[in-house]
């Protein structure tokens, strides 16, 4: 590739989406204003910043806040996000559970229903979602509906094609394109764990930063990575697929067709299946034991139960001193049903990395919960229908 198409100057349209969202994020973060404090505040033109604020009052996404800044005797008055006109819908479906939500554009989640054991696979999920949906829909009255959001547990291009999800049996499914007929409104798909760090980013703890991971250990593993306030795809969608990592050298002999090498240790499944082995070893079998019950008998003295956990310990230590030498992000959080059971150990491996690398390595536990990748759904959705443009300095 010639360096004449590596780079380009920024066109005129580009630099308004730039500057439209820093308008956005401004008044997401600060809430009322008035159009003079962004312009100083962001170092706009204040013709600029009426423009496009005048554009967002057209599109219905700013209103008049009702109120009035005084200074210098000049009545000045207060603009803020329409939060009672505009909603998202955001759907995450899981390979047992599907959740539904109905946000505001702030993140408030206005309505909520949950599908317990769905027991449903491949294209019958099309129908399971559009249920989803509709339930949604039903109780927006006379709000505006920005985009339909829809998280799935496998890898996604292009916000449409699943390329497999096998939690959920999609496989090469174009599935906004199925969606898309039955409603007015765009819809996007994204891979749930993407957007549980898009959730962190705009809503958790990543509020203020610009690089950050998200790491989902539940029943399976998968990550998501935040550059420049950006998720990070990679050439074939697959950046973040951290289950695949190898940290043991006998791990190099066999193929992890189905599962990786690191999800095997340090998932839920994978834990889990560990328990239920050293359960029947020591003469008290149990098939119904999870990685739950793996941190119960290991607080409790079990020695067998001690040593996995000092072998999970040992790989997330391990995991994040390798990510934050690859990425150096400002914080790593950390989620999912396992962290749940092992968030009392956090202080524990934040020991074992500390000093391990030039830079600081900050980790937290997700204060965001499972409602991550419903508010990263609603990210998602106000990311793509408002053209979020990040500008990245190339010196």
């Amino acid at each position: 590739m010639g360096i004449e198409n590596a780079i380009r100057c920024i066109t005129p349209k580009e630099m308004r989406d730039i500057n439209r969202t820093c308008i956005l994020e401004y008044l997401r973060q600060h809430g009322a204003v008035s159009r003079s404090m962004i312009a100083s505040d962001l170092g706009l033109s204040l013709s600029s910043v009426v423009r496009i604020t005048d554009d967002l009052t057209e599109d219905r996404l700013v209103h008049l806040q009702g109120a009035y800044e005084t200074s210098g005797g000049r009545r000045r008055p207060l603009i803020e996000l329409d939060t009672q006109q505009n909603v998202v819908i955001s759907i995450t479906l899981g390979g047992t559970h599907a959740t539904a939500c109905l946000c505001d554009i702030t993140g408030a989640i206005l309505e909520r229903h949950t599908v317990q054991n769905h027991g449903m696979r491949g294209i019958a999920c099309v129908d399971l979602l559009k249920s989803l949906a509709d339930e949604m829909l039903g109780k927006v009255a006379a709000r505006t509906v920005r985009g339909i959001s829809v998280g799935v547990p496998g890898i996604v291009i292009g916000g449409n094609r699943v390329i497999a999800a096998p939690a959920v049996g999609l496989d090469n499914v174009l599935l906004a394109d199925m969606l898309t007929p039955y409603y007015p409104y765009p819809v996007f798909v994204e891979n749930d764990v993407n957007l549980a760090a898009l959730g962190e980013l705009w809503f958790g703890y990543g509020k203020q930063c610009n690089d950050l991971l998200y790491i989902h250990i539940g029943t399976l593993v998968g990550m998501g990575i935040v550059l420049g306030r950006c998720i990070l795809h990679g050439a074939h969608t697959g950046a973040g697929e951290l289950g695949y990592a190898v940290l043991d050298a006998e791990h190099l002999k066999y193929p992890f067709e189905s599962m990786g090498a690191l999800e095997e240790r340090i998932s839920g499944f994978g834990m889990g299946n560990r328990t239920r082995a050293a359960l029947s070893a020591n003469g008290t079998p149990n098939a119904d034991a999870t990685a739950a019950d793996l941190f119960r008998c290991a607080e409790s003295g079990e020695h067998w139960a001690q040593e996995i956990l000092q072998d999970f310990l040992d790989k997330m230590a391990m995991v994040m001193i390798n990510l934050a030498a690859l990425f150096d992000p400002e914080i790593i959080v950390l989620g999912g049903g396992v962290m749940e059971s092992a968030q009392a150990y956090i202080p524990r491996v934040a020991s074992m990395i500390r000093g391990k690398t030039p830079n600081p390595i900050h980790v937290l536990h997700s204060k965001l919960g499972k409602n991550a990748r419903i508010l990263g759904g609603c990210t998602s959705v106000l990311q793509h229908t408002n053209h979020y443009t990040i500008h990245k300095s190339m010196l």
